[in-house]
């Protein structure tokens, strides 16, 4: 293998190869085996060629290194002076008799140095700051008071989220440390540990965050502790944030349920009731070796990966600085702290069965001779068991009581307020309610009761999970309950009780849970929904369940129950199962019923076999090309209450007509209409009708898979002139395009979009082009024939035709037609999107262009900010209007494979109002004092500009490494022609991927490299 020098320090680090030794042993092969000596010559100077591609890589990425360095330098600088401005506007205004002039003078002689600074950094002949006057045409850059993603900020996350974040130099051992602990602690020591912090303690928020990537990413990752998964499951929650969810529904959305919130994560994580807590933890901290982020935040390792716009990470990075006064001197002190000083205030009593940990456990008390463990204590307490059985435990507090592996022979219950929740399985052989006692239960796990006493105006309340009563008498199927219940959550209880309420005091009707019939196939159930209210759940296949529902209103008749099962087959796989449940009067039991009824009209085909309706979706799902026409979309469910459907083409159809008759399809989450992958669709819009479609968040309005390509005409128009023309208008979701690729749809340039006729109007949301690429996604290309065009992508970073934030399209070509297109948030109104580009831009013949309006600074046609295109070409007397071209868009710089764009940022002392700084006066001073502020705002936000990208070009760097080596590492190709071949077919499917793919398609071996390369 040839020889690896690696430098450490800030400058990206360094490879060198060298091939002598490998051609020495090719030569060598060659006289040994003359008959493969031509097919090894080709394949060896094929390597060689791909080698050599990769060294020009690495220097176009070492140019693009120090033209960062150098910009970052610059920003220092003028920084440091800004700051010394600042210095001597606040002396300036001070009610002593400063002077003035000489303030003056010198704030003369720093503005001088800014410029000097400014004007005179350059990279490849093109000035790396402007000066902030010059037009559009010439590469005009956003103003100082309106950085790149102000107009869409991030939503905000918790603190303790964007703090453990953004924390690094932790190991195991430190971590630990932190804790109170050391290597030979056990899981239980470190969660009780984790039970004593909230997480805005350093190292609780750290370990929460990872935690929260693996569970995203789920399977190996918890059982794994793999920090790759971690760090993949955190870009997914950042993307869909970015996409507009809101952080809470993202997570619900991104754990299948398991947590409903960021709280109830934090929660279950500091209660040590966390699926998988146990495993993930123990692989990471006990067992993990160096495994950890040792000298990089997760935040910088997130700016490399693949899909992390710089937007969002800026963003990230000015909420954490914003966060975090005092974190740094805060980890110092936890540095330096000995084992025994960073011990917390533990509270914990060992009892003879288990251990009992909480923040006051004054109020617990442990009777030896009689086996009792009483909890007075107001605090939420833990009580981990080794699995023997307690055999008496008397609640008299108000704090929550967790069992851990701890059942209990006698439960009593003797306030009014006492509560006991169970992650797992617990048995209870009996419990006691002492008169006017009220016992609530909930967690997770079943907790399975052997009998329950009560004394008088005793209550059991349930939240969440199941309560099985075991039958008393052969033949029954459950047990009796007397005492009264009230369901304060979705929860199962399987009991014949007598008195069950809502909170609301309305009594309940059981509904039996048939698992052959209701889930068939099922082997869990892992968590349960009750008309929108969630709980966790453990309850195997096969053990009773009862639901308790409300069968009456009196006002509105029978209310329908929307039921929800997530659980798993036999083999693991996710399940879901919706049910629709409506009280029978005359039968007297609930009965499932149709709650969707199909909103569609269809015309073609038969039902079952040409297209199918699925009533839990609300999606008619179009199967062949025999279907011809759609109308409708709009409905009524069975309480008459309006609902949405959907359309959804299924892959591989291929060519497929479809008219559109009124279709209105607006949905809020998934998509409105997908054309799947791999079909050719043409939609013709009926004269006079209107059909619009409008995607939840990620989805474009019309959604173009790979490989899919879309024709939208109205010909009735054509045959006559008095026809009027359909409209067709889509919207997406957060990150989609309103007509084209989802967010994230992929960065393969594909399909293709032909609008002749009709009148078009589509808009993008949050990223997404109105028409062309998603988010983080791309499109071939787009023709616009004819029809009347309207097209906005919205702020974010969209083009109104063409490219997206972060996206691709391809050749843009408008030969006729009515167009309008408007971006904003910096992108080009046709042509590219924000981080993104597309190709060449041709307009000719009968276009008319009536209003194209880019966002500022992005060209009204071309480029835009952050993002670049081809050559714009208007020709065959084409009408532009008032359009303004513009195509270059900054410094190119090159990642890798990859090449971004550095935009030219306006820094000057006049772009900074610094020539309109006054100190002569103390009002002029104070007003100074103001505009100063706001401009080291701006270049902080350069600065954080300059940061994200800088990771970015390491992580690239990284991914050549990790190919170089790879072809390096080779054993002898010439020998194998078949092996080689196969090492030349892999090599050249990983070159042109982005670099954290072509890592990913290399295996482990340059994700160590990456840890290397940042330790």
């Amino acid at each position: 293998m040839g020889e690896l020098t690696i430098r450490r320090q800030r400058g990206v680090t360094g490879l060198r190869y060298q091939a002598a030794e490998k051609t020495e042993k090719t030569a060598a092969a060659g006289k040994s085996q003359p008959a493969a000596k031509t097919a090894g010559a080709t394949v060896s100077e094929t390597l060689q060629r791909l080698m050599t591609r990769i060294g020009q890589a690495e220097t176009h990425t070492r140019e693009s290194h120090r033209t960062l360095q150098m910009g970052e330098a610059v920003l220092a600088e003028v920084q440091n002076r800004l700051d010394r401005i600042a210095e001597l506007a606040q002396r300036a205004a001070g009610d002593s008799g400063a002077d003035r002039a000489s303030l003056q003078a010198e704030l003369e002689q720093l503005r001088e140095e800014i410029d000097r600074m400014t004007g005179g950094t350059a990279a490849g002949g093109a000035r790396l700051f402007l000066d902030g006057d010059m037009e559009l045409e010439e590469g005009a850059e956003p103003p100082a008071d309106a950085a790149p993603g102000e107009e869409e900020p991030v939503q905000p996350l918790p603190d303790w989220l964007l703090r453990g974040m953004d924390q690094k130099g932790f190991t195991p051992e430190r971590l630990l440390a932190m804790l109170g602990l050391n290597k030979s602690a056990n899981i239980l020591d470190i969660l009780n540990a984790i039970s004593l912090k909230s997480l805005a303690n350093d190292s609780a928020g750290y370990l929460a965050a990872l935690y929260l990537g693996a569970a995203i990413a789920g399977g190996s990752a918890l059982k794994a502790a793999d920090l790759q998964a971690s760090l993949e499951g955190l870009r997914q929650l950042m993307e869909k944030i970015s996409q507009g969810v809101p952080p809470d529904r993202a997570v619900e959305l991104l754990t299948n349920g398991t947590f409903t919130s960021l709280s109830d994560l934090a929660a279950q994580f500091t209660s040590g009731t966390a699926p998988g807590m146990d495993d993930f933890l123990s692989a990471l901290l006990l067992n993990g070796g160096d495994t950890l982020l040792s000298d990089a935040s997760i935040l910088t390792f997130l700016a490399g990966m693949e899909g992390m716009e710089l937007e969002l990470m800026m963003g990230l990075l000015a909420a954490v600085q914003s966060s975090s006064s005092g974190l740094e001197a805060g980890l110092d002190t936890a540095a330096g702290e000995t084992m025994e000083s960073a011990t917390p205030q533990t509270a914990v009593l060992n009892a003879a069965e288990s251990t009992v940990t909480g923040r006051d456990l004054s109020g617990v008390s442990m009777d030896e001779a009689a086996g009792e463990l009483t909890v007075r204590s107001t605090a939420d307490i833990l009580i981990q068991g080794t699995g023997r059985e307690i055999r008496s435990l008397l609640l008299a507090g108000s704090g929550t009581v967790t069992l851990r592996e701890a059942p209990a022979a006698t439960l009593t219950a003797a306030v009014p307020n006492a509560s006991l929740s169970s992650p797992g399985e617990i048995p209870l052989e009996e419990i006691r309610l002492l008169p006017g006692a009220s016992l609530t239960l909930g967690g997770g796990g079943p907790i399975r009761v052997g009998r329950v006493f009560s004394g008088g105006d005793s209550v059991l309340r349930l939240t969440g999970g199941a309560v099985i009563l075991p039958a008393a008498e052969e033949g029954e199927t459950m047990g009796s309950l007397a005492v009264p219940v009230v369901m304060d959550g979705p929860a199962l209880l399987a009991a014949r009780a007598a008195h069950v309420t809502n909170a609301a005091g309305k009594p309940l009707t059981p509904f039996d849970v048939v698992w052959k019939t209701l889930l068939p196939g099922w082997n869990a159930i892992t968590s349960l929904s009750v008309d929108g209210k969630q709980s966790r759940l453990a309850l195997m296949s096969g053990e009773p369940a009862r639901l308790w529902l409300e069968k009456a209103n009196t006002s509105q008749g029978f209310p329908i129950h929307q039921i929800v099962f997530r659980g798993k087959d036999k083999t693991g796989q996710l399940k879901i199962r919706y049910a629709y449940l409506r009280w029978n009067e005359s039968a007297g039991a609930f009965e499932e019923t149709v709650m969707y009824p199909n909103p569609f009209t269809v015309s073609g085909g038969e039902a079952g076999q040409d297209w199918v309706y699925e009533e839990e979706t609300h999606t008619l799902r179009i199967l062949t090309n025999q279907v011809t026409a759609i109308s409708g979309g709009a409905g009524l469910d069975a309480n008459q209450t309006p609902f949405s459907g959907r359309l959804a083409l299924a892959d591989g159809i291929g060519p497929v007509e479809l008219t559109l008759d009124g279709v209105i399809c607006q949905v809020t989450e998934g998509g409105a209409f997908t054309l799947g992958r791999e079909n050719e669709v043409t939609l013709l819009l009926r004269s006079g009708t209107r059909n619009h479609f409008q995607s939840g968040d990620g989805w474009a309005g019309i959604s173009l898979g790979e490989g899919t390509s879309l024709s939208i005409d109205c010909p009735e128009t054509r045959s006559s002139t008095r026809n009027p023309a359909g409209t067709l208008s889509a919207s997406g979701g957060a990150g989609g395009a309103g007509i084209g690729r989802d967010s994230g749809g992929g960065r393969e340039q594909t399909g293709r979009i032909v609008i002749r006729g009709g009148a078009v109007t589509a808009l993008g949301t949050a990223g997404g082009a109105g028409i062309g690429a998603g988010k983080r996604s791309a499109i071939g290309t787009l023709d616009i024939l004819g029809g009347t065009v309207s097209a906005t992508g919205a702020h974010g970073g969209g083009a109104g035709i063409g490219g997206a934030l972060g996206g691709t399209a391809g050749d843009i070509r408008i030969r006729g037609g009515s167009i309008t297109a408007q971006a904003a948030g910096h992108a080009a109104a046709i042509g590219a999107g924000v981080q993104g580009s597309c190709g060449d831009i041709f307009i000719s013949g009968a276009a008319k262009i009536q209003k194209a309006l880019g966002g500022d600074p992005g060209a009204d046609i071309g480029a835009c900010l952050f993002g670049g295109c081809g050559k714009v070409q208007i020709s065959g007397g084409a009408d532009i209007g008032k359009a303004r071209l513009w195509t270059r868009s900054g410094i190119p710089l090159q990642m890798g494979a990859e090449t971004v764009t550095l935009p030219q940022f306006r820094l000057s002392s006049r772009a900074l109002g610094l020539d309109r700084l006054s100190l002569a006066k103390r009002e002029a001073a104070l007003a100074a004092q103001t505009a100063i502020e706001r401009d080291r705002r701006w270049v902080a936000q350069i600065q954080s500009a300059y940061h994200v990208l800088y990771h970015r070009l390491e992580r690239s760097f990284s991914g050549l490494l990790g190919v170089q080596q790879y072809l390096g590492g080779a054993q002898d190709p010439v020998r194998d022609t078949g092996s080689a071949g196969t090492l030349l077919a892999d090599t050249r499917r990983s070159i042109p991927l982005p670099s954290s793919q072509a890592m990913r398609t290399h295996g482990k071996r340059g994700k160590e490299d990456v840890r290397q390369l940042l330790r």
